[in-house]
């Protein structure tokens, strides 16, 4: 493995254990799922609608960004999103209220849309 190789997959790999071990990331809707059906297998079972979801979440960000890139220059797009992501960052920042809507008695299928949902979010693509 040469240096640079090896210097940028250091970054990813921690980014990578960061997200796994991250409570507000979707191990903790599978857990939820096991205790709601009291088995451990519900939990393994929750696994597959998530990475679903965020698979789908990627191919989404994927599309349109090959799409917005064969209709608008490439420079104004990634100042256009710069700008936009800097902005609700700062929104966000201001206005930090968590949701209170929704709870945690999910089916595969919800586990799946919020998963997506997330992931689409907070940038999977």
């Amino acid at each position: 493995m040469n240096t640079g190789l090896a210097a940028s997959a250091l970054p990813l790999l921690a980014l990578g254990a960061l997200h796994g071990i991250n409570p507000g990331m979707g191990w903790l809707f599978a857990v939820a799922l096991g205790l709601q059906e009291k088995r451990g297998l519900a939990v393994w079972r929750a696994l597959l609608p998530l990475a679903w979801g965020h698979a789908f979440a990627i191919i989404a960000a994927l599309a349109l960004a090959f799409t917005l890139g064969e209709v608008i220059p490439s420079h104004v797009l990634r100042w256009s999103v710069a700008i936009a992501l800097t902005g609700f960052g700062l929104y966000r920042l201001r206005r930090h209220r968590h949701p209170r809507y929704g709870g945690m008695r999910v089916g595969r299928r919800e586990l799946a849309v919020w998963s997506f949902l997330v992931a689409s979010a907070h940038g999977a693509g």
